[in-house]
């Protein structure tokens, strides 16, 4: 199964939900069921992901009314690069919530030194 795609929680709460309707729990049941709970779990953070671009852009296109007559072009041109930089983000970009990639050994292993050399 793909991680990108699928993360652990889906897979837990595929194998809860089967064991719940009491059904046999077979590799392919889990495994559609994981994916269902996957997709699921994508179009509901791109709709969260949606709405919240949508509520800092109103937030911004409030402000800027009354902030602009209060600063010089300058700062104008850079609320309005500001504006267009969040208008212009991927929607899941927004949240931030695809899993990291894991980190190799040695960055395990420098951020152990890093940790030991600040206490």
């Amino acid at each position: 199964m793909d991680q990108t795609t699928h993360w652990s929680v889906d897979r837990l709460a595929a194998g809860n939900l089967v064991a719940q309707l009491e059904l046999e729990a077979t590799d392919d049941l889990i495994d559609l069921v994981t994916r269902h709970f996957a997709e699921h779990r994508r179009n509901l953070i791109g709709w969260a992901a949606e709405r919240t671009q949508s509520a800092i852009l109103e937030k911004m296109e409030t402000a800027a009314t009354s902030l602009f007559a209060h600063h010089d072009e300058d700062w104008a041109r850079g609320f309005s690069q500001a504006e267009e930089v969040v208008f212009t983000m991927e929607p899941k970009a927004v949240l931030n919530l695809e899993p990291s990639p894991p980190r190799s050994q040695g960055q395990i292993l420098r951020s152990m030194i890093r940790q030991a050399r600040q206490r």
